[in-house]
C-alpha cells in the first residue's frame, strides 16, 4: 500500500458508514403559504394546516401574513419563488394587484393554488374555494325568515377588489331583490371592525330605520352592532359571516350579533391537495368546500364547546408528536455515536498500521536523502561556478556593449550633421523633405539612446560624477516645460507649469545638464503615454531646505505589479509593444540619486500616472558655467513631434493602399514611398485596421505584425474570414525571421511577407506583384463563368442564327447570363469544356472559393428578381449583407465590372434569349426583364450586341 493512497481509503470507510444514515432522508417538499391578513379565520385555518402537516414528515411548510398589504404579499409570492419552494398556496389579497405576481411564479414553473380569493385569469394549477355568491344569497334567505314580510338593510362590504366580497355583495343582492326588501346602502370596511364602526355610524345616521345590518364577516358584524346599541338599536338584526370560534361564534353566543354563517376552513385539504399536485397524483382544477347552515343561538354554545374539545385533543397530537420527535432524535444520536465508534476503531487499527508502515519508509528515505544530499552538494558546488563564470560574462557583453556604443557615436556623428542638414534643406521635394525629418527625428533618439546607455554605465562603475553649480532651477524648469508647448498643442493635450519658489534661495547647487535629462525623461514620458484631450502639469516648488517638482499626467496609467519595477533598467511595462528602450527612467532615478534625493511614483490603471522628485537644497562656492539652451522647443519638435506628411486626396482613382502600423514614421515613409502610385490610408493598429478595410475595401493592405489592441495575425484572420474583404491581398510587414512565425502568418491568410528594414524598390515591387495576382485571379474567375461576356455573347449570336436555320449551333434555353452551362457545345465534332472545370489561375483555392461562393450567390438573386424593376445597387447590397460602397468596391474587385453594368447586361442577355425563344412581343420582354421603358431597352439592347430588337426578330 502506498502512503498516498491512505487518505483515500479513510474516506471511503468514512462514506460507508454514512451510507445508512444518508438512505433515511426523504425527499422533502417546500410548501410556501402566503395569507393576506392574520385575522380570527386565517388563524383558525393556520392551526389546521399545522395539525395536518403532523401526518406529513416529508414535507414541510411556511406561512406568511401580508397583513392586508398588497406590496407585502408581492414581496412574500417573490421570495417563495426565489428560494426553491415546491408550491406556493396564496390567498390574494386583491385580485387585480396579486394578479401579476402569480402569474410569473406560475410561468416560471411552480405550481400555484389560490384559495379563499381568487386572481384573474387561469394562471393557476388549481383553486379551492366557497360558493361566496351562495354564501351570501343564504344570508338573504336566513334574513327572510327574521323578516316574513319584508325589511329594509345597510350592506357593510370587505375589501375592494377582493373576490369574496364582489361575491358575497352578488349573492346577498340576488336573492334581495326575489324578496319584498330593499337594500338601502352599502359601503366598505376593509374586513376590520374599526373601520366597520365608522362605516356603520355614517350609514345608521343616514338610515336610522333599518331592520338589518349585514356584515361580510364577524368582526365588521360586531363593530356594526356596537354602534346600533350606542345609538339604542336594539331591534336592528346583525347578521355576520365566517363563524370563527373565538370571534364570530362567541359573539353570537354573547349576544353580540344574531347570526353567522360558517365559512368553511379546511386547511387539511389545502395541504393534501398540494401534496398531490406535488407526487403527481390526480387532484381536481377546482376543490368546492360545501356551505354549512347558520350559527345563532340555538347551536353557538354546542359548537364552542366542540371547538373547545377539538383545540385540547390537538395539544395532546402536539405532544405526543413532539416525544415521537424526541425518541427519534435520540435513536439517531445512538446509531450516529455507534457508527463514530466503529469508524474510530477502524482508524486506530490503519493509523496503528500507517505509524508501523511509515517508521520503516523513513528509515529507507533517509538513506535515500544522504545520498541525494551529497549529489545536492556536488550540484551546488557546480552552481557556484556557473554563476561565476555567467557574472564574469555578462560583465564581459556589458563592456563589449559599451564599447560597440562608443563606436556607435562616430558613426552616427557622420550621419547626424549630414541628417540635420538636408532635414533643414529648401530645394527638396514635399516627399524627400517628409522623409528627411523623418531620418532626422530617428537618428536623434538614437543619439540620445547611446548617451543614456553610456552615461548609466558610468554609473554603474560607480564613474559617473557631478558638476555642481548655482543655478535658478525654476527659472530653467519654466523655460523647459516651455518647449513642450507647441507639442501640446499640436497633440490637442492641456499642459500646464505651476511653479512656486521661494524668493529667499533664488538659486541652488544642481547638475544642470542632468537635471535637464530628469526633466526631459519624466516629461517625454508622460506625453509618449497621453491621449489627446488628456493633461500635464508640471508643478514646482522650494523652500530653503528641499526642492520639488512633479509631473502628472492622465494617460493609461501603471498597473499596480509593475510600479516597483518601473525604475529598473530595461524595464518596460508593456513588454509586447514598448513605446521606448527601458533605460530612461532608471537613468532618471541615477541622476536623482546623485543629488542625494528620491524619486516616486503613483499610478491608477486607466486615470494617469505622478511622477515625483525630492531634492535636499544646497549650494556650492564653486564657479561652473551653466550651458545654454540644453532644451529647446525645436529639440522636442525633432525628437517627439509627428512628421506633417502632404495631403492624400480621398477621391484619387489610384489603387487604394491601407497601411497598418502602430508607429506613425513607418505609416508615413510608407505612404511617402508609394504615394505617386497608391492612394494610401492608414490605421494605428489591428482593430482600427479591420474597421477601415470594412468601410473602404481598399486594393491592397500592408500590415505590420507586432502591434497593440489587435496584433496583425488577427487582424489579416478577421479581413480574410470577412466576405466584404476576404479578397484583398495582405502583406505584412515583421522585424522577425522566425519560420513559426511566418507559417502563422500564411495561415491566417497572408498573401506575403517583408521584412524590416526593407527598400522602397522591393516594397513597390511586391505591391505590384500582388496586385497582379489579383488581376490573374480575376480571369481565373472569368474563366468560372463569372466575366466571360463576349464569348456569351457570340454564343448566343451563333445559337439566334443555327435558329434562323444559319447553322448547326444547338441553342440552350437555360444558359446563364454570366456564362455558358455544362450542357453548350461547339459547332459539330468539336467539344467545349465545361468552364466552371478549367483550373483557376491563382494558387489561392480557398480564396478562389470564397469569391466564387459570394458571386453564385449574386447571381441567384438577381435570376431571381431579374423581372423586377426596382431591383437596383442598393436592394442588391441588402440582400448581400453589405454597405452600398462595400458591395460596389467587392463586385468591382472580383469582376471589373460595376454592379450597375452587370445587372443591365444579364437583363439584355435574357432579354435576347426571350427574344430567340419565345413569340413574346418586344414590349412584353422589355418588362419580363426589368425594363420599365421599352425604348431604353432598345437602346440598350442595340448598345451591347450592334443590333436592334426588331432587327433581330427580322433575321428569324
Amino acid at each position: 500500500m502506498k502512503l498516498s493512497r491512505i487518505p483515500v481509503y479513510l474516506s471511503l470507510i468514512i462514506l460507508l458508514f454514512a451510507l445508512p444514515s444518508c438512505s433515511k432522508k426523504d425527499k422533502t417538499y417546500k410548501i410556501g403559504i402566503s395569507q393576506c391578513s392574520s385575522d380570527d379565520w386565517r388563524r383558525k385555518m393556520n392551526e389546521e394546516i399545522e395539525r395536518e402537516m403532523m401526518f406529513h414528515p416529508e414535507a414541510e411548510v411556511e406561512i406568511r401574513s401580508a397583513d392586508d398589504s398588497n406590496d407585502k404579499q408581492i414581496a412574500d409570492i417573490k421570495y417563495f419563488r426565489d428560494n426553491g419552494f415546491d408550491i406556493i398556496i396564496a390567498a390574494p389579497n386583491e385580485a387585480k394587484a396579486i394578479t401579476p405576481a402569480i402569474k410569473e411564479a406560475y410561468d416560471a414553473g411552480i405550481p400555484v393554488v389560490t384559495f379563499d380569493r381568487n386572481i384573474e385569469g387561469d394562471s393557476y394549477t388549481a383553486r379551492m374555494e366557497v360558493d361566496n355568491v351562495g354564501l351570501g344569497a343564504s344570508a338573504a334567505r336566513y334574513a327572510g325568515h327574521l323578516f316574513p314580510s319584508g325589511f329594509k338593510a345597510i350592506e357593510i362590504r370587505g375589501l375592494e377588489g377582493s373576490t369574496p366580497a364582489r361575491e358575497r355583495h352578488e349573492g346577498f343582492l340576488s336573492t334581495l331583490n326575489s324578496q319584498l326588501s330593499t337594500l338601502k346602502a352599502t359601503a366598505a370596511a376593509d374586513w376590520n371592525q374599526d373601520d366597520a364602526e365608522r362605516v356603520a355610524d355614517s350609514l345608521l345616521n343616514l338610515y336610522p330605520d333599518v331592520d338589518l345590518i349585514y356584515a361580510h364577516n364577524d368582526r365588521m358584524a360586531i363593530g356594526a352592532s356596537k354602534v346600533a346599541r350606542r345609538r339604542g338599536l336594539k331591534d336592528v338584526k346583525v347578521i355576520g359571516i365566517d363563524a370563527a370560534p373565538e370571534i364570530g361564534i362567541k359573539a353570537v353566543a354573547d349576544g353580540d350579533i344574531d347570526a353567522t354563517f360558517i365559512y368553511p376552513t379546511e386547511g387539511h385539504r389545502l395541504v393534501r391537495l398540494a401534496l398531490s399536485i406535488l407526487k403527481g397524483e390526480e387532484y381536481p382544477k377546482t376543490l368546492n368546500l360545501p356551505l354549512s347552515s347558520a350559527v345563532d343561538k340555538s347551536n353557538a354554545d354546542i359548537l364552542l364547546l366542540q371547538n373547545e374539545s377539538l383545540k385540547e385533543e390537538t395539544s395532546k397530537m402536539e405532544l405526543l408528536k413532539s416525544q415521537v420527535d424526541d425518541y427519534w432524535s435520540k435513536h439517531s444520536a445512538q446509531t450516529s455515536l455507534l457508527y463514530a465508534m466503529i469508524a474510530a476503531l477502524v482508524l486506530f487499527c490503519i493509523f496503528i498500521f500507517v505509524v508501523l508502515r511509515t517508521y520503516w519508509a523513513n528509515k529507507k528515505h533517509q538513506e535515500a536523502l544522504q545520498a541525494k544530499n551529497a549529489v545536492i552538494e556536488r550540484e551546488r558546488d557546480k552552481q557556484k561556478e556557473l554563476n561565476a563564470q555567467l557574472n564574469d560574462a555578462i560583465q564581459s557583453k556589458l563592456i563589449f556593449f559599451t564599447n560597440v556604443s562608443h563606436d556607435l557615436r562616430t558613426p552616427l556623428t557622420l550621419i547626424a550633421e549630414p541628417v540635420e542638414q538636408l532635414a533643414h534643406a529648401s530645394n527638396l521635394t514635399p516627399q524627400q523633405s517628409s522623409l528627411m525629418r523623418i531620418a532626422n527625428k530617428n537618428v536623434r533618439i538614437l543619439r540620445r539612446l547611446i548617451n543614456q546607455i553610456l552615461d548609466f554605465r558610468k554609473y554603474e562603475n560607480g564613474k559617473l560624477g557631478l558638476h555642481l553649480s548655482e543655478a535658478n532651477l525654476a527659472g530653467l524648469i519654466g523655460e523647459w516645460s516651455e518647449s513642450f508647448g507647441e507639442l501640446a498643442r499640436k497633440r490637442r493635450i492641456k499642459f500646464h507649469a505651476d511653479i512656486h519658489a521661494d524668493e529667499g534661495t533664488p538659486t541652488v547647487a544642481v547638475d544642470v545638464e542632468k537635471m535637464e535629462r530628469i526633466f526631459f525623461n519624466i516629461v517625454s514620458n508622460a506625453f509618449k503615454y497621453t491621449p489627446a484631450n488628456g493633461s500635464i502639469s508640471i508643478h514646482y516648488s522650494n523652500d530653503a531646505e528641499q526642492i520639488l517638482f512633479s509631473v502628472a499626467d492622465t494617460g493609461q496609467g501603471i498597473p499596480k505589479e509593475d510600479i516597483a519595477n518601473i525604475f529598473d533598467r530595461f524595464f518596460q511595462v508593456d513588454k509586447v509593444h514598448p513605446k521606448g528602450s527601458g533605460i530612461g527612467l532608471s537613468l532618471a532615478k541615477a541622476f536623482v540619486e546623485l543629488h542625494g534625493g528620491r524619486i516616486s511614483v503613483e499610478s491608477e490603471l486607466g486615470k494617469g500616472t505622478t511622477f515625483t522628485v525630492e531634492l535636499p537644497v544646497r549650494h556650492t562656492d564653486e564657479k561652473t558655467e551653466i550651458p545654454d539652451n540644453l532644451l529647446t522647443a525645436a529639440d522636442v519638435a525633432d525628437e517627439l513631434d509627428e512628421v506633417e506628411m502632404p495631403e492624400i486626396n480621398p477621391e484619387d482613382t489610384r489603387p487604394l493602399l491601407l497601411v497598418v502600423d502602430d508607429n506613425a514614421d513607418i505609416r508615413k515613409m510608407v505612404g511617402q514611398l508609394v504615394g505617386e502610385d497608391y492612394n494610401v490610408i492608414s490605421a494605428a493598429n489591428g482593430r482600427e485596421g479591420v474597421r477601415m478595410a470594412a468601410k473602404y475595401v481598399p486594393d491592397l493592405i500592408v500590415c505590420d505584425v507586432m502591434m497593440p489592441v489587435m496584433d496583425g495575425m488577427e487582424c489579416c484572420r478577421r479581413i480574410k474570414e470577412e466576405i466584404s474583404t476576404s479578397h484583398i491581398p495582405v502583406l505584412m510587414l515583421t522585424a522577425c525571421s522566425m519560420d513559426e512565425q511566418r507559417v502563422e502568418g500564411y495561415d491566417s491568410g497572408a498573401d506575403g511577407y517583408l521584412s524590416k528594414p526593407f527598400s522602397s524598390e522591393l516594397l513597390k515591387a511586391r505591391l505590384r506583384s500582388l496586385l497582379q495576382n489579383r488581376k490573374l485571379l480575376q480571369q481565373a474567375l472569368g474563366q468560372l463563368g463569372i466575366r466571360n461576356e463576349k464569348l456569351e455573347i457570340a454564343n448566343q449570336g451563333k445559337r439566334a442564327s443555327a435558329a434562323a436555320g444559319g447553322g448547326n449551333w444547338p441553342i440552350n434555353p437555360g444558359a446563364s447570363p454570366g456564362g455558358a452551362r455544362k450542357d453548350d457545345i461547339a459547332p459539330e465534332g468539336q467539344a467545349v469544356a465545361p468552364k466552371a472545370q478549367q483550373p483557376p489561375v491563382s494558387s489561392s483555392d480557398r480564396q478562389l472559393a470564397m469569391e466564387s461562393e459570394f458571386y453564385a450567390k449574386f447571381l441567384d438573386i438577381v435570376q431571381a428578381e431579374l423581372g423586377n424593376p426596382d431591383l437596383n445597387v442598393d436592394s442588391l447590397a441588402d440582400r448581400m449583407g453589405l454597405g452600398r460602397s462595400q458591395f460596389y468596391r467587392k463586385i468591382k474587385a472580383i469582376t471589373n465590372f460595376s454592379p450597375v453594368e452587370l445587372l443591365r447586361d444579364m437583363r439584355l442577355k435574357r432579354g435576347r434569349e426571350l427574344l430567340l425563344t419565345t413569340d413574346r412581343s418586344i414590349s412584353e420582354v422589355a418588362y419580363a426583364v426589368g425594363f420599365s421603358n421599352p425604348g431604353y431597352f432598345a437602346k440598350c439592347f442595340r448598345t451591347l450586341f450592334g443590333e436592334t430588337p426588331s432587327d433581330l426578330r427580322g433575321r428569324l
